[in-house]
Protein backbone atom coordinates (compact mmCIF):
# COMPACT_ATOMS: atom_id res chain seq x y z
CA UNK A 1 0.00 0.00 0.00
CA UNK A 2 2.67 2.49 1.03
CA UNK A 3 4.77 1.47 -1.94
CA UNK A 4 1.88 2.38 -4.25
CA UNK A 5 1.47 5.74 -2.53
CA UNK A 6 5.12 6.58 -3.18
CA UNK A 7 5.04 5.72 -6.87
CA UNK A 8 5.93 8.79 -9.02
CA UNK A 9 2.57 8.57 -10.84
CA UNK A 10 0.46 8.16 -7.70
CA UNK A 11 -2.04 10.95 -6.87
CA UNK A 12 -0.17 11.69 -3.64
CA UNK A 13 3.20 12.15 -5.34
CA UNK A 14 1.70 14.18 -8.19
CA UNK A 15 0.03 16.47 -5.64
CA UNK A 16 3.26 16.83 -3.64
CA UNK A 17 5.21 17.61 -6.81
CA UNK A 18 2.67 20.24 -7.81
CA UNK A 19 2.84 21.88 -4.38
CA UNK A 20 6.64 21.91 -4.56
CA UNK A 21 6.56 23.36 -8.06
CA UNK A 22 4.05 26.01 -6.98
CA UNK A 23 6.32 27.18 -4.15
CA UNK A 24 9.61 27.13 -6.02
CA UNK A 25 8.23 28.69 -9.21
CA UNK A 26 6.79 31.51 -7.09
CA UNK A 27 10.20 32.03 -5.46
CA UNK A 28 11.93 32.02 -8.84
CA UNK A 29 9.38 34.58 -10.05
CA UNK A 30 10.15 36.86 -7.09
CA UNK A 31 13.88 36.66 -7.81
CA UNK A 32 13.25 37.34 -11.50
CA UNK A 33 11.28 40.48 -10.68
CA UNK A 34 14.01 42.12 -8.58
CA UNK A 35 15.75 43.87 -11.52
CA UNK A 36 12.29 45.31 -12.46
CA UNK A 37 13.15 45.44 -16.20
CA UNK A 38 13.07 41.62 -16.22
CA UNK A 39 9.61 41.57 -14.65
CA UNK A 40 8.02 40.71 -18.00
CA UNK A 41 10.37 37.81 -18.65
CA UNK A 42 9.72 36.54 -15.12
CA UNK A 43 5.95 36.65 -15.66
CA UNK A 44 6.30 34.89 -19.01
CA UNK A 45 8.47 32.18 -17.45
CA UNK A 46 6.12 31.74 -14.50
CA UNK A 47 3.07 31.35 -16.73
CA UNK A 48 4.72 28.90 -19.10
CA UNK A 49 6.31 26.76 -16.39
CA UNK A 50 3.17 26.70 -14.23
CA UNK A 51 0.96 25.75 -17.16
CA UNK A 52 3.24 23.08 -18.56
CA UNK A 53 4.32 21.67 -15.21
CA UNK A 54 1.06 21.60 -13.26
CA UNK A 55 -1.58 21.38 -15.99
CA UNK A 56 0.23 19.47 -18.71
CA UNK A 57 2.19 17.30 -16.30
CA UNK A 58 5.53 17.98 -18.00
CA UNK A 59 8.67 17.33 -15.98
CA UNK A 60 11.50 19.76 -15.24
CA UNK A 61 9.27 22.80 -14.75
CA UNK A 62 12.11 24.61 -12.97
CA UNK A 63 14.39 24.22 -15.96
CA UNK A 64 11.51 25.37 -18.15
CA UNK A 65 11.20 28.55 -16.08
CA UNK A 66 14.83 29.50 -16.57
CA UNK A 67 14.76 28.59 -20.26
CA UNK A 68 11.79 30.87 -20.96
CA UNK A 69 13.31 33.60 -18.78
CA UNK A 70 16.63 33.53 -20.66
CA UNK A 71 14.86 33.43 -24.02
CA UNK A 72 12.60 36.42 -23.33
CA UNK A 73 14.42 38.76 -20.95
CA UNK A 74 15.52 41.17 -23.69
CA UNK A 75 12.25 41.03 -25.62
CA UNK A 76 10.37 41.60 -22.36
CA UNK A 77 12.00 44.91 -21.39
CA UNK A 78 9.87 47.26 -23.53
CA UNK A 79 6.60 45.42 -22.78
CA UNK A 80 7.50 45.59 -19.08
CA UNK A 81 7.91 49.37 -19.25
CA UNK A 82 4.65 49.74 -21.20
CA UNK A 83 2.64 47.48 -18.87
CA UNK A 84 4.02 49.16 -15.73
CA UNK A 85 3.14 52.58 -17.14
CA UNK A 86 -0.43 51.53 -17.95
CA UNK A 87 -0.87 49.72 -14.63
CA UNK A 88 0.52 52.63 -12.59
CA UNK A 89 -1.67 55.11 -14.44
CA UNK A 90 -4.79 53.01 -13.89
CA UNK A 91 -4.06 52.61 -10.17
CA UNK A 92 -3.39 56.34 -9.77
CA UNK A 93 -6.64 57.30 -11.49
CA UNK A 94 -8.63 54.73 -9.50
CA UNK A 95 -7.25 56.09 -6.22
CA UNK A 96 -8.13 59.66 -7.28
CA UNK A 97 -11.68 58.58 -8.19
CA UNK A 98 -12.03 56.73 -4.85
CA UNK A 99 -10.88 59.75 -2.86
CA UNK A 100 -13.30 61.97 -4.78
CA UNK A 101 -16.14 59.52 -4.10
CA UNK A 102 -15.31 59.40 -0.38
CA UNK A 103 -15.30 63.20 -0.30
CA UNK A 104 -18.72 63.07 -2.01
CA UNK A 105 -17.39 65.06 -4.95
CA UNK A 106 -18.55 62.36 -7.36
CA UNK A 107 -20.95 59.43 -7.23
CA UNK A 108 -19.78 56.00 -6.09
CA UNK A 109 -21.32 54.72 -9.31
CA UNK A 110 -18.54 56.53 -11.15
CA UNK A 111 -16.01 54.76 -8.93
CA UNK A 112 -17.69 51.42 -9.68
CA UNK A 113 -17.41 52.17 -13.41
CA UNK A 114 -13.75 53.09 -12.92
CA UNK A 115 -13.11 49.87 -11.00
CA UNK A 116 -14.77 47.85 -13.77
CA UNK A 117 -12.63 49.55 -16.40
CA UNK A 118 -9.52 48.98 -14.26
CA UNK A 119 -10.24 45.25 -14.09
CA UNK A 120 -10.53 45.15 -17.88
CA UNK A 121 -7.24 47.03 -18.24
CA UNK A 122 -5.49 44.74 -15.75
CA UNK A 123 -6.90 41.66 -17.46
CA UNK A 124 -5.75 42.93 -20.85
CA UNK A 125 -2.18 43.79 -19.84
CA UNK A 126 -2.01 40.44 -18.01
CA UNK A 127 -2.17 38.77 -21.43
CA UNK A 128 1.02 40.39 -22.70
CA UNK A 129 3.52 38.10 -21.02
CA UNK A 130 1.71 34.79 -21.62
CA UNK A 131 1.65 35.85 -25.28
CA UNK A 132 5.37 36.63 -25.05
CA UNK A 133 6.02 33.15 -23.65
CA UNK A 134 4.14 31.40 -26.45
CA UNK A 135 4.49 33.45 -29.65
CA UNK A 136 7.16 35.48 -31.40
CA UNK A 137 6.18 39.15 -31.76
CA UNK A 138 7.84 42.49 -32.18
CA UNK A 139 7.09 44.99 -29.42
CA UNK A 140 4.39 46.77 -31.42
CA UNK A 141 2.85 43.49 -32.58
CA UNK A 142 2.81 42.21 -29.00
CA UNK A 143 1.01 45.30 -27.75
CA UNK A 144 -1.49 45.22 -30.64
CA UNK A 145 -2.18 41.50 -30.23
CA UNK A 146 -2.57 41.89 -26.47
CA UNK A 147 -5.24 44.57 -26.90
CA UNK A 148 -7.04 42.72 -29.69
CA UNK A 149 -7.04 39.42 -27.80
CA UNK A 150 -8.25 41.09 -24.62
CA UNK A 151 -11.16 42.89 -26.25
CA UNK A 152 -12.11 39.87 -28.35
CA UNK A 153 -12.57 37.88 -25.11
CA UNK A 154 -14.02 40.47 -22.73
CA UNK A 155 -15.66 38.11 -20.19
CA UNK A 156 -12.46 36.08 -19.80
CA UNK A 157 -10.38 39.26 -19.73
CA UNK A 158 -12.53 40.70 -16.95
CA UNK A 159 -12.26 37.50 -14.89
CA UNK A 160 -8.49 37.48 -15.43
CA UNK A 161 -8.30 41.06 -14.20
CA UNK A 162 -10.31 40.22 -11.07
CA UNK A 163 -8.15 37.15 -10.42
CA UNK A 164 -4.91 39.09 -10.68
CA UNK A 165 -6.26 42.03 -8.68
CA UNK A 166 -7.18 39.63 -5.86
CA UNK A 167 -3.72 38.01 -6.04
CA UNK A 168 -1.98 41.40 -5.94
CA UNK A 169 -4.09 42.51 -2.98
CA UNK A 170 -3.46 39.32 -0.98
CA UNK A 171 0.29 39.35 -1.65
CA UNK A 172 0.59 43.05 -0.76
CA UNK A 173 -1.60 42.73 2.34
CA UNK A 174 -0.28 39.53 3.89
CA UNK A 175 3.12 38.85 2.23
CA UNK A 176 2.99 35.11 3.02
CA UNK A 177 0.94 34.33 -0.13
CA UNK A 178 3.93 35.52 -2.18
CA UNK A 179 5.48 32.11 -1.55
CA UNK A 180 2.79 30.23 -3.50
CA UNK A 181 0.09 32.52 -4.90
CA UNK A 182 1.95 33.85 -7.99
CA UNK A 183 2.27 30.37 -9.48
CA UNK A 184 -1.21 29.38 -8.35
CA UNK A 185 -2.70 32.52 -9.94
CA UNK A 186 -0.79 31.78 -13.16
CA UNK A 187 -2.15 28.23 -13.12
CA UNK A 188 -5.75 29.37 -12.59
CA UNK A 189 -5.24 32.13 -15.15
CA UNK A 190 -4.21 29.55 -17.73
CA UNK A 191 -7.78 28.18 -17.59
CA UNK A 192 -8.90 31.55 -18.98
CA UNK A 193 -5.96 32.25 -21.28
CA UNK A 194 -5.41 28.94 -23.05
CA UNK A 195 -8.86 28.95 -24.73
CA UNK A 196 -7.94 32.39 -26.13
CA UNK A 197 -4.72 30.95 -27.56
CA UNK A 198 -6.33 27.83 -29.01
CA UNK A 199 -7.42 29.32 -32.39
CA UNK A 200 -3.84 30.44 -33.08
CA UNK A 201 -2.07 27.17 -32.26
CA UNK A 202 -1.49 23.89 -34.08
CA UNK A 203 -3.78 21.00 -33.06
CA UNK A 204 -0.88 19.03 -31.59
CA UNK A 205 0.05 22.01 -29.39
CA UNK A 206 -3.43 22.21 -27.92
CA UNK A 207 -3.82 18.49 -27.26
CA UNK A 208 -3.46 17.45 -23.64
Amino acid sequence: MFRNLLRPDSPLMITMNNITDCIFLSLFWILGCFPVVTLGASFAALYDASYRGMRKGEKHSWQRFFHVFRTNWKAGILPTVAVLAVFSGAVFLLIKIWNAAVAQQISFMLFAAGAFLSMLILGTVSLAFPILSRFENSFLSLMRNTILLGFANLPRTLLLGILNAAAIFLCARYVFPLFFLPSLAALIGSLLIEPMFKPFMNPEETAD
